[in-house]
């Protein structure tokens, strides 16, 4: 694969699966003096996403970066806009711009894009049961300093009451991301967990509050997707139960004994009399799956799925290389889907998928090259909306990578490929390049 060829398929990633994208930038309200007007919103709105494609950890050194007549005229050619400067804007202005933007303005962009990979047919198969969309919910800690941040953001206070005691404040979103393949998980919907513009409160604002926010929210802007959300056992309480079916929406619950004592203490005494254990030979030890429907709690009628597992695992470093240590694990879910037959597994493995938010959502973004946690704006409006930019050029950045022939043969890591995207950038120019394409354009996943 060529350098050049990279950037162009880029493009193509855009044009096929987001073609809204850039009208969708073009028609956000400007909230700037016309007559300081210099670059079209969706130039500086692009140049943030691409900074974030490319892997570059800070505003200041996206303006290094692009500083080249190549790039700078490729990003104009992407958003279609004729380059009447001759360069790009600098990271202070994009800043300007993001401070005064309203945040909710690009999550109804996120929005629209997830409705058109929805409406793509090309995840299908990840389907609950072949039904439900799974929606994985989790919260996330960003920027966080012992300094004074903006009145919304949360604190902690630590070693209290001793001489060392000190505050720190920090900012932290709760996620919701939708699943499409399993190497590929998006956000569909942020929430902020923020204490109160005037500062006056009692108790400061938590994930769970949150999260009743953020599914009210989901409900507005998705209003007939059927949906399975999948969250941790924090979230095992009646308001669940009822908030899930007010909605209509179907779960599966990552589930702890201590949460609620009652369903686990039914489930002991009914698992031997409804007799659905299931044992798995494997090669290296065994797997087990039991199930019992229908508990009782609160007027909500939930099944209880069990699946664990016993290794014999080697150990591969150290003096007792070549032996052999005994490892297990076990999981419970609730939820309110049919257990019967092949479906368990199924349930255990979207349960198992919460996971993903984790790894492929918030650790990527925070180690493998989006910086998640930089504070990119002081302000705490431009620090929302910077996300929110994270958020979609994430979700461009995993079609790329799925694509499956694109990346044939090519044994690089992940941010070697991001590397190498901006090296093809800087490379060519997008207009003239394009314009000799003629295949037929179709993406196959890992």
């Amino acid at each position: 694969m060529g350098e050049w060829k990279l950037a162009c398929e880029l493009v193509k990633v855009i044009r096929h699966f987001f073609p809204d994208l850039l009208p969708l930038l073009k028609q956000l309200p400007d909230p700037r003096h016309p007559s300081y007007i210099r670059y079209p919103s969706s130039v500086l709105l692009m140049t943030r996403i691409l900074s974030s494609l490319c892997y570059i950890s800070s505003m200041r050194k996206t303006s290094e970066e692009f500083n080249s007549e190549t790039i700078i005229q490729t990003i104009w050619d992407i958003c279609g806009e004729e380059n009447t400067g001759g360069e790009l804007p600098y990271w202070e202005t994009i800043n300007r711009y993001l401070e005064k933007l309203e945040p909710d303005a690009l999550q109804e962009i996120v929005c629209q894009l997830c409705r058109r990979l929805l409406r793509s047919r090309a995840f299908e198969a990840m389907r609950v049961q072949g039904k439900y969309w799974q929606i994985l919910i989790d919260g996330t800690q960003l920027y966080s300093t012992q300094k004074e941040l903006d009145g919304r953001s949360l604190y902690r206070v630590h070693k209290k009451g001793t001489e060392g005691e000190y505050r720190e404040n920090y900012y932290y979103v709760l996620e919701a991301k939708l699943v499409l393949s399993p190497k590929i998980v998006v956000s569909i919907f942020s929430e902020f967990v923020e204490n109160p513009e005037n500062g006056e409160f009692q108790k400061q604002d938590c994930e769970q509050k949150a999260c009743w926010r953020l599914m009210e929210r989901l409900k507005a802007a998705f209003p007939r997707l059927p949906i399975c959300l999948t969250a941790d056992s924090l979230y095992a309480c009646e308001r669940w139960f009822r908030e899930c079916q007010e909605r209509n929406w179907r779960y599966v619950l990552r589930y702890k004994e201590g949460s609620i004592p009652q369903i686990a203490e039914e489930y002991q005494k009914l698992r031997e009399l409804e007799g659905n254990w299931q044992e798995i030979r494997l090669e290296d030890g065994i797997s087990w799956y039991d199930t019992v429907t229908g508990i009782v709690y609160e007027g909500y009628m939930v099944n209880l799925v069990e699946y664990g597992e016993k290794r014999e695992v080697p150990y591969k470093k150290g003096k007792k290389k070549g032996t052999k240590r005994e490892i297990q694990k076990q999981f419970w879910f609730l939820t309110d889907l049919s257990t019967k037959g092949r479906r368990k597994r199924e349930l255990v493995e979207c349960g198992r998928r919460r996971w993903m938010i984790e790894n492929e959502g918030f650790h990527t973004q925070k180690q493998q090259g989006y910086h998640l946690e930089h504070l990119y704006s002081k302000a705490y409006q431009g620090f929302k909306n910077h996300y929110y930019l994270i958020q979609i050029g994430h979700m461009i950045s995993q079609i790329l990578e799925a694509w499956k022939e694109l990346w044939k043969g090519v044994k690089q890591s992940r941010e070697q490929k991001h590397r190498r995207l901006l090296e093809s950038l800087k490379g060519i120019r997008i207009r003239e390049e394009m314009g000799q394409e003629k295949e037929r354009f179709q993406i196959r996943f890992i």
